[in-house]
């Protein structure tokens, strides 16, 4: 048996070093590739299908009352079923459940796991890790409200015959705008902060989630125990009114429309909205709005409360949110 010859006739490519020559795109361009890439992971994009399940499914839930007011305004010419600047509230269940899967989607597998799913040449600043992922999270809760309300106002004024309907829905449609982004400003934190205290993401959606159902539930409870009937008791039947039927048996006559109890409420119920981050906002736009669509007690006097805790509340989980990741990067 013999061994191949041994070959000397290797060669060496000396194929050189070249440094990159090309622009260096800095510390803005990190922010924006990771603030795109969250945006984007937050309605499920860059990943499965079933992924994109449960935000775009709540997205057309947001979008049903919308259709239904421009069906409605466009074959009636009736008032849109939800006003623009309390329709975000009216929704705020389908709200509930994109915050509560969007927030752990942006920061806990990336806990979970130490790493990033971007790869950059630089190592980020601490504060941008939470900058972008804030600033994502915000813009992600703005579009989920902001759109539905921008095809209902497009579709209503489609219809509409006159400039002045066309003035009239564009300034109603502002508030509405302004009230989807304090949604945004306020629950971007707030959800942030919960979601990063865990690497698990369905502990961190289980935690969002029982935040705002048992605050909403506590919230209910002081509407409850605050609010008491006013007004007068309906008014006895007249005996004049009583005709006999064919059975002999009395029976009394319609003399007006059924009484309907009103409601008043005591500081209790108003003040009690204050422990609900969704009444918070709610609240600060009934006083801020002088709004009268409400389904929650007028705060009335203590509307600048409620807008005071609403910038504390933002003010505080804000700075909690950039104290958690104090040790993410170095500048």
């Amino acid at each position: 048996m013999t061994t191949p010859a041994m070959t000397t006739d290797s060669v060496i490519h000396d194929i050189g070093y070249k440094p990159y020559t090309g622009p260096r795109l800095g510390r803005g361009h990190i922010l924006r590739s990771l603030y795109w890439f969250s945006l984007r992971s937050a309605f499920g994009f860059g990943r499965g299908a079933k992924a994109r399940i449960i935000p775009l499914g709540g997205f057309a839930a947001m979008l049903l009352p919308a259709a239904i007011s421009i069906y409605k305004v466009a074959s009636v010419g009736g008032d849109p079923v939800l006003t623009y600047s309390h329709y975000a509230y009216s929704m705020s269940l389908f709200l509930i459940v994109f915050v509560a899967v969007a927030a752990p989607e942006l920061v806990s597998r990336d806990l979970r796991h130490h790493t990033l799913p971007l790869y950059f040449s630089r190592p980020l600043r601490r504060s941008d890790y939470p900058l972008a992922k804030l600033l994502a999270l915000a813009t992600a809760i703005f579009l989920f409200e902001a759109l539905p309300l921008i095809v209902m106002y497009l579709g209503t004024v489609a219809s509409s015959t006159s400039g002045s309907g066309v003035w009239g829905q564009t300034k109603a449609l502002v508030p509405g705008l302004l009230v989807a982004l304090a949604y945004g400003v306020a629950f971007a934190p707030l959800t942030l902060l919960i979601a990063s205290s865990t690497g698990r993401r369905a502990i961190a959606t289980g935690a969002i989630a029982i935040l705002f159902l048992a605050t909403t539930a506590i919230s209910h409870v002081f509407e409850s125990v605050g609010q008491h009937e006013v007004g007068p008791p309906p008014a006895p039947p007249s005996s004049s009114s009583a005709q006999p039927d064919q059975t002999g048996q009395v029976q009394q006559s319609d003399d007006g429309p059924p009484f309907r109890p009103t409601f008043a409420y005591d500081s209790v119920a108003r003040y009690g909205g204050l422990v609900d981050p969704l009444r918070l906002v709610e609240g600060t736009r009934i006083w801020a709005l002088h709004a009268t669509d409400a389904n929650m007690p007028d705060p009335k006097g203590a509307g600048p409360l409620y807008g005071a805790e609403l910038l504390l509340l933002t003010g505080l989980t804000t700075g909690g949110l950039f104290l958690r990741y104090r040790k993410v990067g170095v500048a």
